[in-house]
């Protein structure tokens, strides 16, 4: 399978989703969420999503070929998940001057590799007595306003009141109306995590303090997006329901299948930058990636 056709499924899966109501990204950022059977690792990004969308209630997964190592068989007619490792390799130049000087230049070249997993409850787990890992409840353990303030404070960004929810660049900061005015105190903490996610836009570099951002063009949607998802993990690390928080709904809904379909490459751009936004909110450095070796893909690579 082909990193691209595993790109346009994922993409096909996230609309029709979108189409019945869902909304994909509310979902996965638990501590339960999906993760790497044998490793332990969490997946990230893009493939946290789709894995999170799929109907089983466990949260483990793995390779054909893990499974068969560990004595464990995929069950007949099951179909695996895509899912995509982004990595890097490093390519090596040799030049050779008119003096028969050689000089080496490297750069570091992008790729996509697709990989199939399958989910532990795809398998024969329960006749071989497989014993699975335990599932934690999900624990809560960060404040809102904690996450809130020791960002902001860490950054020296300003919170001030306003009559509108929004992030400028160029002065470094939010504002936000009072919580009062907020039907619930999750709408309000759910706003505040979008637009302190719009703040790391800079201090990330997926966008500089003084680009144009323009209502409708490509760069806002992306990076409304990111906000949105970036939002949701935060909302889901401090146990706010941010499912609730979601005003008309099916505009919202529609809205978002109709900008993933405009741009295929959406929503593995946003996700990977929301929990990397999101993280480094709270202090916790990015994943580091796991080569792939074709028997356990980079579970921990943000896609």
């Amino acid at each position: 399978m082909k990193a691209a056709d595993v790109k346009a499924e994922i993409n096909e899966r996230i609309i029709k989703a979108l189409s019945e109501g869902k909304i994909p990204w509310l979902k996965p950022w638990t501590e339960n969420g999906p993760r790497n059977l044998f490793s332990g690792r969490s997946y990230t990004g893009l493939n946290r999503l789709i894995l999170g969308l799929g109907p089983h209630p466990l949260p483990f997964w793995a390779t054909y070929r893990q499974y068969l190592a560990a004595g464990l068989q995929v069950q007949k007619g099951e179909h695996g998940t895509g899912i995509i490792y982004a990595g890097r390799t490093v390519k090596t130049e040799t030049k050779t001057d008119k003096n028969g000087k050689e000089t080496e230049n490297k750069k570091q070249i992008r790729f996509l590799k697709a990989f199939v997993v399958f989910n532990i409850a795809q398998t024969d787990y329960i006749e071989q007595g497989y014993k699975l890992p335990d599932v934690k409840e999900n624990a809560h353990l960060l404040g809102c306003d904690a996450v809130i303030h020791d960002y902001t404070d860490q950054h020296s960004i300003k919170i001030t009141a306003g009559n509108r929810a929004a992030f400028l660049p160029q002065s470094d900061i939010i504002t936000c109306p009072d919580i009062g005015q907020f039907r619930t105190s999750e709408h309000y903490y759910a706003t505040m995590f979008h637009e302190c996610i719009h703040s790391t836009g800079p201090r990330l570099e997926r966008f500089k303090r003084t680009d144009p951002i323009c209502f409708g063009s490509d760069t806002y949607g992306r990076e409304e997006l990111v906000a949105e998802i970036g939002s949701a993990y935060l909302a889901a690390l401090t146990g706010i329901d941010s499912s609730a928080v979601v005003q008309n709904q099916a505009a919202y809904l529609q809205n978002w299948a109709t900008a993933i379909k405009a741009d295929a490459d959406l929503v593995m751009y946003a996700a990977g930058r929301a929990e990397k936004a999101a993280d480094f909110m709270i202090g916790v450095s990015a994943p580091v990636a796991v080569t792939a070796t074709g028997t356990d893909p980079a579970e921990g690579v943000t896609a």
